[in-house]
């Protein structure tokens, strides 16, 4: 005599999240509901801003050195860039629905990592696409 168990099944783990937006091999998760990963497209909207000024460590060399050599003024060529802004992720399904995620940006290391995010996803669409044929 044999007993059979029943496992319950487990939920596929998520590949890739994007804030709240979460991808497994075939279904998208956000908060404004479920859907097959063939049946959505991703779009981003970068909305962030570069700006750049003299760094404060510059402001106080020139400072100090300045009535020992004019040369030290060369401080305030040092320049460094700030990013800010958020990216905007679109997800939107055939049926007409849509899921809008902002996503902050502090970094370009966090930039880069969100493009490269969404750039998953679309290619876990495309491979969902290609299994089903179409």
């Amino acid at each position: 005599m044999t007993l059979a168990h029943s496992t319950p099944s487990q939920p596929a783990p998520f590949l890739v999240s994007i804030g709240n937006v979460h991808a497994t091999q075939h279904h998208a998760v956000t908060p404004g509901g479920t859907w097959p990963i063939a049946d959505i497209n991703v779009s981003t909207t970068d909305q962030t801003q570069v700006t750049t000024h003299t760094p404060a460590w510059a402001i106080v060399m020139v400072v100090l050195f300045i009535w020992f050599f004019l040369l030290s003024l060369l401080f305030l060529l040092a320049r460094e860039s700030r990013i800010s802004g958020f990216i905007t992720v679109t997800v939107w399904g055939t049926g007409g629905q849509s899921y809008v995620e902002h996503i902050p940006v502090a970094h370009e290391a966090q930039r880069a990592d969100v493009f490269n995010r969404v750039t998953y996803l679309q290619s876990l669409i495309g491979q969902e696409r290609h299994r089903l044929g179409r």
